[in-house]
């Protein structure tokens, strides 16, 4: 990774500079707006002040003084804020061109307002969206080594309900209490959800579910929040299995295809993303896993300084370029293969 981030940065050094010449000229001119923003407020103050209550200015001297003073901190204030959404878009920017870079697709695309359809998450059959709701944003779609991948922040939720006591009084002034139902969201699942194609195919669908998840979303039934499918395989490895329950109709497939070298390599993801995380290899050639704990609008929130000092600059820069390409990497780990027969 560091290998591949030295060389991204060191050809994205005039990408920067253009970055940085463009928030320059956007500084400058919302400070201009601020500056005569600030005089006119103070001009109107002044002369509403000194008009309605006809008072002299050397009367209330240091009060107007700290008002003018506090209007033009306020004014000068809000540069940063309207600069604000200028960082973003460079960041997203920013995020774009890792993106391309990773995967060496220039056509890929990351839209922060999109989210992967319902029917796509559905249709992986993991998540039970009968009984739960789901949301997300942050869509990132690239073609790598061949493979469709698609990534996106999501929630999967429910509401439960939850009954209150409310206490009043009646007319009469004795207390009574009754019972209010109120509506509690409850999350079964918040993090990076990705998908991708793979270069085999699957003949039934194999699920790798985290081992007492939250002991079943407190004591529910799993069929309640998965749509998991299969007997429950049970497997050599036992480090394994405290962190992950496999189920598959076909426990002869699922014990060639979670080897102890895949095995190893999904241990190897745990020590980078440590929350739970749940994996299917669907019957054809796809594959999903949902990451908790990790999402792709923190990486939109890390924004360049507004003064540039390039050891900042390469430190923020770094920070996504490492995290993007850990979750393009969860590919080359879960990729079965092109010598795998199944």
């Amino acid at each position: 990774m560091e290998e591949n981030f030295k060389e991204f940065y060191a050809s994205y050094k005039e990408q920067i500079d253009e970055f940085y010449f463009q928030l320059k000229k956007a500084k400058e001119r919302y400070i201009q707006h601020s500056f005569i923003m600030a005089i006119l407020l103070c001009c109107i103050f002044l002369v509403g002040t000194l008009g309605l209550l006809r008072i002299s200015v050397t009367t209330f001297l240091w009060e107007i003084i700290v008002v003018c003073i506090a209007l033009f901190v306020v004014c000068f204030g809000s540069v940063f804020i309207r600069l604000k959404p200028v960082l973003t878009k460079m960041t997203e920017k920013i995020m774009l061109d890792i993106i391309k870079y990773i995967s060496g697709d220039e056509q890929a695309k990351f839209i922060h307002n999109s989210m992967i359809s319902q029917e796509s998450i559905a249709d992986m059959e993991l998540f039970n969206l009968d009984n739960l709701k789901y949301t997300g944003k942050n869509y990132i779609a690239a073609n790598c080594n061949n493979n469709a991948m698609n990534f996106a922040d999501m929630e999967i939720y429910y509401y439960k309900d939850k009954i209150d006591e409310e206490v009043f009084y009646d007319k009469e002034g004795n207390r009574q209490v009754k019972e209010v139902v109120r509506k509690v969201k409850k999350q079964v699942f918040q993090g990076c959800y990705i998908s991708a194609t793979l270069n085999k195919k699957i003949a039934e669908h194999i699920y790798l579910i985290p081992n007492n998840i939250g002991d079943v979303i407190i004591n529910g039934k799993l069929n309640d929040y998965l749509t998991y499918k299969g007997n429950e395989i049970e497997l050599e490895n036992l480090e394994f299995s405290k962190k992950y329950k496999v189920y598959s109709d076909n426990e002869i497939q699922a014990r060639y295809i979670l080897s102890l070298s895949l095995m190893e390599k999904i241990n190897n993801i745990d020590d980078i993303f440590p929350d739970k995380k749940y994996i299917v290899f669907k019957e054809g050639r796809r594959f999903a896993i949902c990451v908790d704990g990790i999402q792709i609008e923190n990486l939109r929130k890390t924004l360049l300084p507004l003064k540039r000092r390039e050891d900042i600059v390469e430190e923020n820069i770094k920070f996504i370029f490492k995290r993007l390409y850990n979750l393009f990497d969860i590919y080359n780990i879960l990729d079965l293969g092109d010598d795998l027969y199944v």
